[in-house]
């Protein structure tokens, strides 16, 4: 039995049950994580996988939500992934159906949840490229810091290097959320969670260098264009990656994830411990520490190098 014919066999089967159809049930989806107080960034996620799902049944003539199965959600998953998308990316769709499908199945409109048997893919291991310390040398000359736009961005590399911000936290945070004096940074991380972000004196003083500079704007955010208006997340990626190309920096993609881990790597061996790193940088399990712990290893066998006792008898 085919895909199509198996399918069909299956709808038959099923009970009558009030039909929706895809679109209004992905309105209806999105406007509860609007009402959730989701992040944008969040909500288009959201938004893009589903869409994608609705072209792919389109295409198929399923257009009623209690006619989706298995099946179809293993054809979809396939057919994105011979148009080249990687495991985190089909792992992504697969974590945003789920919530789709959980909602509509505690909302009464499915009797069965075709996700349930989905499992996620199975990832390579990441290996997180950091900068070095004459790399960051370099990518700080680039920026023209008699420039406005050339300062703002090199307090932005700043910033990240010195917090591990994500670009988003970065992007997001008011004038008011700096706190001077106890020198942290309120920020919202995944899921909105709230939490306070030190900062270093000599950040300090460029952020308030940069402060000056910005001026009064109608937008309380920190980070602000030519225009006053809040900085856009893919006019900082561009210009950074610009800026990597400029400084002739090979080994590593120069990106604000790429500083995010160079800043997790100098907090390490300066001395940090993995638990107010996790802290730090808003991890909540402890999948990314072992993450941390496999990318310093060859700086863990350096320092064993230096101080065994065995290589100190001998030497």
């Amino acid at each position: 039995m085919d895909y199509k014919e198996k399918r069909k066999s299956i709808i038959e089967m099923r009970e009558s049950k009030e039909e929706l159809n895809m679109q209004s049930a992905i309105s209806m989806f999105l406007s509860s994580r609007k009402l959730k107080n989701l992040t944008e960034n969040t909500v288009a996620s959201y938004s893009q996988s589903l869409n994608k799902l609705s072209t792919f049944l389109a295409n198929n003539e399923i257009i009623k939500v209690n006619e989706i199965i298995v099946e179809d959600i293993q054809e979809f998953i396939q057919t994105r992934k011979e148009k080249g998308n990687s495991a985190p990316t089909l792992n992504k769709y697969i974590r945003n159906l789920r919530a789709f499908f959980n909602f509509l199945r505690s909302s009464g409109y499915l009797l069965e949840n075709p996700m349930e048997p989905i499992d996620k893919l199975v990832e390579e291991k990441r290996i997180l490229r950091t900068l070095s310390r004459e790399q960051i040398t370099l990518l700080l000359d680039v920026p023209d810091r008699a420039t406005p736009a050339g300062y703002r961005n090199y307090v932005f590399i700043l910033l990240i290097l010195d917090t591990g911000l994500r670009i988003e936290e970065a992007l997001t945070f008011n004038v008011e959320d700096v706190y001077w004096k106890e020198q942290v940074i309120q920020v919202f991380g995944k899921g909105r969670k709230e939490r306070l972000v030190p900062f270093s004196a000599t950040l300090a003083v460029h952020l308030r260098e940069y402060l000056e500079l910005r001026g009064e704007t109608d937008t309380s955010v920190f980070f602000v264009n030519i225009d006053g208006l809040p900085l856009k997340r893919r006019t900082v990626q561009e210009e950074i990656s610009d800026y990597g190309q400029l400084a002739k920096i090979k080994g590593v993609r120069v990106s604000c994830h790429s500083l995010r881990y160079t800043f997790a790597r100098n907090y390490i061996l300066n001395g940090g411990d993995i638990v107010s790193l996790m802290k730090i940088l808003g991890h909540k399990s402890l999948h990314m520490a072992q993450l941390y712990s496999e990318m310093f290893q060859g700086d863990v066998s350096k320092q064993h190098s230096k101080f065994s006792p065995v290589s100190s008898l001998f030497n």
